[in-house]
């Protein structure tokens, strides 16, 4: 018996990494499961593997985020679980943004997030309430350099976490953030990692990996299995007095600092 019987869920950015870790864990605990996605051959490979429903999904585009609300509860006339895994993250220094880079993070990282919130929020108010989850980031906790685009939308996505909460609060709809540090995934594959599946690579052996253990009180790398679990905590009624959090998950890593570049070589 698991902890999510009975509860249904969507999962966004479900392709890789993160997300892909919490839908397999969400349907380990007996959630039914939509997964969505912009890249439907790495959704489709989930959705055999672990008996999910994949829907194609631009989280920045406002109509396609509303109709995959709309499916969800055409199929099951509630969603108790939502999550936002979407994301894309291009570097630049500050002196080096150009309106295109930064429009291309904002539009899914801010944007995204904003639409998510509104269509899953309002969907939930709608039928009895439940649990929405935002992916954002330990970067926006603290002061990176080189991140300012993508840290920057995950910042203010934190903050309007905290607004749905008190706005949305009433309909017993709980609105949470889970903040990873820097976790191995795909999107984060930089030079000398080892894929060892959809959802992760190896990493303790790198510089980055060195670099982040060291900055971290516990010691280790967080994983994308650490992150599945906090979100199967916020899905489930074991949190049900938890809502407006920004919970860093990062194995302490915001209390120490960001390595730079200099410090993972």
């Amino acid at each position: 018996m698991g902890i999510l019987d009975g509860k249904v869920a969507v999962v966004l950015g479900a392709s890789s990494g993160i997300g892909w870790c919490i839908a397999e864990r969400y349907r380990e605990e007996g959630a039914e499961l939509i997964i969505a996605a912009r890249r439907t051959d790495q959704l489709d490979k989930l959705a055999e593997q672990i008996d999910a429903t994949p829907i194609r999904c631009d989280v920045s585009q406002f109509d396609e985020v509303k109709a995959l609300a709309d499916a969800a509860l055409e199929r099951w006339g509630r969603i108790d679980i939502c999550v936002n895994s979407s994301g894309v993250n291009r570097p630049s220094l500050i002196a080096n943004v150009t309106p295109e880079l930064l429009e291309e993070v904002a539009a899914v990282q801010f944007f995204g997030s904003f639409y998510f919130m509104r269509h899953f929020a309002n969907a939930q108010a709608a039928n009895g309430g439940g649990s929405l989850i935002n992916i954002t980031s330990a970067t926006a906790i603290m002061i990176p350099v080189g991140l300012s685009p993508y840290s920057g939308c995950k910042a203010a996505a934190n903050f309007v976490t905290k607004v749905a909460a008190r706005e949305y609060g009433a309909a017993q709809v709980r609105v949470n953030a889970l903040a990873p540090t820097f976790v191995p995934t795909a999107m984060n594959n930089y030079g000398g990692m080892t894929p060892i599946d959809d959802a992760r690579v190896e990493l303790e052996d790198t510089g980055v990996g060195r670099a982040f253990i060291n900055e971290s009180p516990l010691g280790r790398i967080t994983t994308v299995d650490d992150c599945a679990d906090v979100a199967v905590f916020l899905a489930s009624d074991l949190s049900a007095s938890i809502t407006g959090q920004v919970i860093p998950v990062d194995c302490g890593n915001h209390l120490m600092r960001l390595p730079n570049v200099e410090s993972a070589e």
